[in-house]
């Protein structure tokens, strides 16, 4: 969540990270089951203030912008990562540097600015033991009623989320993926009021990107695929072996959630 926890993934920040699985985050299609749910909430609450918190190159936050969704709301990105925040201060959003785990509501918006929260695909680096705190800190910032509305990696089998954490584990990441039905439980347990979920497209993950984005070479993305194949044998749910290395599938789903 700080960026010393990043570690090599800053070499794929800045320029080079809409480029990154595919352009996955930097795709319109893509983006447009989270940009409409978060339409349905600016256009109830008009906030003064979108916070995209993790917002990395700020590409949700000028995408929204394009669609004309926040029209009069101050559109800021919270990251801690230096190239992230100067990609999208190219983009005329106001950058933040800060982490998801330890900034607070007035680093990012002043007393009494009503707020809507955004995040993609960051609580995943709280780690299995790091979700719940951050999850409650995230709502600690927030005010009653206001509205934080999130895409994460998680699964609707336990199975899958077993195989992905296990890859994850070996790619020597703190990265976690919880289930659906245990990141909800997780949210209300926080103080989130969770009022849908939706789904979102899948991220497909290949194991030559990955080595490169966790400074993994090709010898260990190796064993790592031989362990895979050992510990799950022939059942593949959402990582594959396959010639030279192995494919998964990273699962999202999009939660529309609101501060009790």
């Amino acid at each position: 969540m700080k960026n010393d926890d990043l570690g090599p993934e800053q070499a794929v920040h800045g320029s080079v990270w809409g480029r990154q699985h595919g352009g996955y985050f930097s795709d319109p299609e893509v983006a447009r089951p989270l940009v409409a749910a978060v339409r349905e909430i600016w256009a109830g609450a008009r906030p003064d203030r979108i916070v995209d918190v993790g917002g990395g190159t700020g590409y949700l936050l000028a995408h929204l912008r394009a669609a004309g969704i926040g029209v009069g709301a101050v559109l800021t990105v919270l990251d801690d990562s230096p190239p992230q925040l100067a990609e999208a201060a190219k983009a005329g959003l106001v950058c933040v540097r800060g982490s998801a785990g330890a900034f607070r509501r007035t680093d990012v918006a002043p007393a009494g600015a009503r707020t809507l929260w955004i995040m993609r695909s960051v609580l995943h680096y709280a780690g299995a033991e790091g979700l719940a705190p951050l999850l409650r800190h995230l709502r600690a910032q927030a005010a009653p009623g206001e509205c934080w509305v999130h895409q994460t990696a998680c699964f609707e089998r336990a199975e899958d989320a077993a195989q992905l954490n296990a890859l994850y584990a070996k790619m020597r990441t703190a990265k976690w993926y919880p289930t659906v039905a245990d990141l909800q439980a997780r949210l209300a347990a926080a103080g989130w009021a969770v009022a849908s979920v939706r789904p979102a497209p899948t991220l497909a993950l290949d194991s030559a990107e990955l080595a490169a984005r966790y400074g993994l070479d090709e010898v260990e993305m190796r064993r790592i695929a031989t362990e895979m194949a050992s510990e799950f044998g022939a059942d593949e749910f959402v990582f594959r072996r396959k010639s030279g290395g192995f494919s998964a599938d990273l699962h999202y789903r999009i939660f529309t959630c609101q501060a009790g």
